[in-house]
């Protein structure tokens, strides 16, 4: 996947601004140290100041959290995670120390921390502990509490912390460990302030003719009465099209080589047949050899689409006392087509050949199945052909209402009341439902083979006569 972002270029060119300016000491060595230089040239070198940003911020502004807190803690900054293409949370997360992704569709999903999977980790967002919802795969209802980080988009938070040890201030119920997801707030940032981002993403693995989908993001942030009271709106859009193809193989359970060996098996159907003629290199003795079942090709076209926003309201009612009202939405609506072409082999007139053992793996495998004349279903000598086509559709809705009041009490004291109502609700995006599929099969195969010799199993088949796949007709 291509991204093409402009903040990348500015990137670019600050690194050749630094580069630049990398030069000017070795050309002030190479001058005469007796040269007389004028005290208002001394002056203005010396008020001239430098100030780096961007990711050594970010590296130095974890560090300090790291060094400040109590317990194991990592965490990551919003210039961090702005410097970074990432498609949604969970890529910007796999950058911290011991946390690891689990992938859906080709996107960060869910999070592993110190070997314990998505189940075993508690999600906040701002303390708040997050409700999730799926339909997991449409066929049977999901058994997971693990919130998925696909929801929401990297560009409208403003850190995250993975406390990988237990402490007070942080709700209990993560093993592995507990995330707080950070959402800017406009009195720590006071004045006004905004900033929009788009980008073009191409998907080099989409089938069909749109692979280039937009990504729009925008933040809006103002302060005022002195800076005491402050209002905060974000937004992002992103839509990504992507495709997966797949080959997929079936094996029989394993053979050895010596059909004697086998004969104490209580199914022997599937091996090799001891009288075959057509088998070149047969698999001998103790070679272990497998025997293709079933194969199939799957294309797989992937819609996804997210939307969030945020709005926030603060209001510093004294110098130690704040108050902030926050409303957070996300929805990420997924749809996937996927149709598909297989056979199932039935251990018919065989040839193959094998590589050498002990573990022989199949070069090729063939079967024959006669003439093949398709009467009817039930007396044709022909094989079967099989199609499928399914829809997968659902989108997942999160919302959080929250209220908080901060009192910084005398002492160092900080005391924190805070209440929120937050709810998760997954619901099929299809007039059809979640998942929809339909299969039928043609008969009339009269050959079919599998060739491993290629970087990709290459299924070839042949049909009866008179009968055409592409104009199949009922009977």
């Amino acid at each position: 996947m291509r991204g093409f972002n402009r903040r990348s270029m500015s990137s670019l060119a600050l690194g050749a601004s630094m580069l630049a300016l990398a030069t000017i000491p070795g050309t002030a060595l190479a001058q005469d140290a007796s040269a007389p230089v004028a005290d208002n040239a001394v002056s203005e070198q010396a008020g001239d100041d430098i100030v780096v940003t961007g990711i050594r911020a970010s590296l130095e502004q974890s560090a300090q959290i790291k060094r400040n807190s109590q317990g194991v803690v990592d965490a990551i900054s919003a210039e961090d995670i702005g410097k970074f293409p990432d498609t949604n949370l969970a890529e910007s997360l796999q950058r911290i120390t011991g946390v690891s992704i689990d992938r859906s569709n080709g996107e960060g999903s869910t999070v592993t921390v110190r070997g314990f999977g998505p189940e075993y980790n508690l999600v906040t967002l701002n303390g708040r502990q997050m409700p999730t919802s799926s339909l997991g795969d449409g066929a049977s209802a999901p058994a997971t509490r693990s919130f998925d980080f696909a929801n929401l988009a990297s560009e409208g938070i403003s850190g995250v912390e993975v406390y990988k040890t237990g402490r007070a201030s942080v709700p209990s119920g993560g093993i592995g460990s507990s995330i707080n997801i950070k959402t800017p707030r406009p009195l720590d940032r006071p004045g006004m302030r905004g900033s929009i981002a788009a980008k073009a993403v191409y998907d080099v693995s989409r089938n069909l003719s749109d692979p280039i989908t937009p990504e729009v993001s925008g933040i809006f942030s103002t302060t005022f009465g002195e800076d005491r009271f402050g209002i905060l709106l974000s937004g992002s859009y992103q839509r990504r099209k992507a495709s997966v193809n797949t080959a997929s193989i079936g094996f029989r359970d394993g053979f050895l080589g010596d059909p004697a060996a086998n004969a104490a098996r209580e199914n022997t159907w599937g091996e090799l047949n001891p009288a075959g003629v057509n088998i070149t290199n047969r698999p001998t003795g103790t070679d272990v050899y497998e025997i293709p079942q079933s194969a199939s090709y799957e294309l797989v076209d992937i819609d996804r689409e997210r939307i969030n926003g945020q709005l926030v309201l603060q209001a510093k009612l004294s110098d130690t006392l704040t108050a902030t009202a926050d409303f957070t939405y996300s929805r990420n609506r997924v749809e996937a087509r996927s149709s598909s072409t297989g056979i199932w082999f039935n251990f018919g007139d065989v040839s193959s050949a094998w590589a050498d053992g002990p573990s022989a793996a199949p070069i090729f495998y063939a079967e024959n199945f006669g003439p093949g004349v398709l009467v009817n279903p039930t007396t044709s000598t022909g094989k079967d052909l099989s199609y499928s086509g399914a829809l997968t559709a659902n989108q997942t809705e999160n919302k959080s209402f929250g209220g908080t009041l901060q009192w910084d009490a005398p002492g160092g004291v900080t005391v924190i009341l805070d209440g929120h109502h937050s709810t998760a609700e997954s619901t099929p995006s299809n007039k059809y439902g979640t998942s929809t599929s339909i299969g039928t099969a043609i008969f009339g195969v009269a050959s079919q083979r599998i060739n491993f010799e290629n970087d990709l199993p290459i299924l070839s088949y042949t049909m009866s006569p008179g009968i055409d796949p592409l104009n199949a007709g009922l009977v």
